[in-house]
């Protein structure tokens, strides 16, 4: 089941407010109720533009800690996670994981999905 960032109103400013709602509204809709095998999945996935545009964002972003073949932080390219998972754990943190919720789209958060699962081998210097 995916957790929706609560109390987002209290924590955020206005301005910053309007980037967790597209979010939010990517985990939870009113009045859906999820069937058990069902989850969200990727939208951009083998997308070339796509693609690239998550290759961009997780050199600017994520390989600071993720490495080529992971780092700090686990391997992303060997993930185990379902799409759905991966949105939930990149838009609210976890361990020793900041949340990237108010500082990465929900659309952001696919692309650097679709380019990390179109190189499951990880990358090379």
């Amino acid at each position: 089941m995916v957790k929706v960032v609560n109390a987002a109103g209290k924590l955020v400013k206005d301005g910053i407010l309007l980037l967790v709602i597209p979010a939010a509204f990517l985990v939870w809709r009113p009045g859906y109720t999820a069937r058990a095998d069902e989850g969200l999945t990727d939208p951009y996935m083998g997308q070339p533009s796509a693609i690239a545009d998550g290759d961009d964002i997780y050199h600017s972003k994520c390989i600071i800690c993720h490495g080529l073949k992971g780092g700090r932080g686990p391997n992303l390219f060997a993930t185990k996670l379902t799409d759905e998972q991966f949105m939930e754990v990149v838009i609210n943190g976890r361990k020793g994981m900041p949340a990237w919720g108010l500082r990465l789209s929900p659309d952001d958060v696919w692309k650097i999905h679709a380019f990390l699962k179109a190189h499951p081998s990880g990358l090379s210097l």
